[in-house]
């Protein structure tokens, strides 16, 4: 059985003791009601776009096989009325049918992301983050401090095997 909008709209529940919130339940079953309103009608869209693709598209008729000669007098068929376009009838037909969508398909999320990447920009751009830089200040307080400390470093380095050098000089001296 298809559930519609309609049956849930008027499905009532029996109440008990230790039933649940009435109200609750209404605006689930609301929410609901909006999100099938919501996919009928991209559904609906949808549709029509491919029966608009589909009636754009070359139809290339199908190759049939040559007909064996009547047996009897055949009556002229009835005239058919379509409402629906014609679809494709061969493979060769639906398969560039298919190509030409999905490549419709592919330049419409190609320029999306694009969009997407844009806007993106966009907002990074024109919103300055004070965490970004309060930390950009940080760094650079950083970068002075090991400077700084790399200058400490040789400094003592240089005292050290100064200091190291007259040791060895005492102990040659000594030594001699």
């Amino acid at each position: 059985m298809a559930i519609t909008i309609t049956m849930i709209e008027e499905k009532e529940f029996k109440t008990k003791v230790r039933g649940y919130d009435p109200l609750e339940v209404d605006e689930f079953l609301d929410a609901i009601c909006d999100e099938m309103e919501s996919m009928n009608q991209t559904i609906a869209q949808l549709r029509d776009q491919l029966k608009q693709q589909v009636a754009s598209a070359p139809f290339i008729p199908p190759v049939a096989a040559p007909a064996p000669a009547p047996l009897a007098p055949i009556a002229p068929p009835a005239p058919v009325i379509k409402s629906e376009p014609e679809f494709p009838a061969d493979l060769k037909s639906a398969k560039l049918l298919l190509e030409k969508t999905q490549a419709a398909c592919d330049e419409v999320l190609a320029k999306a992301r694009e969009r997407a990447e844009e806007i993106l920009q966009e907002a990074e751009d024109s919103v300055p983050d004070p965490e970004i830089e309060s930390l950009e200040a940080r760094k650079q307080e950083l970068i002075k401090e090991i400077e700084g400390l790399e200058a400490d470093a040789q400094k003592f380095r240089r005292r050290f095997q100064t200091m190291l050098k007259d040791q060895i000089d005492i102990l040659d001296s000594e030594l001699s």
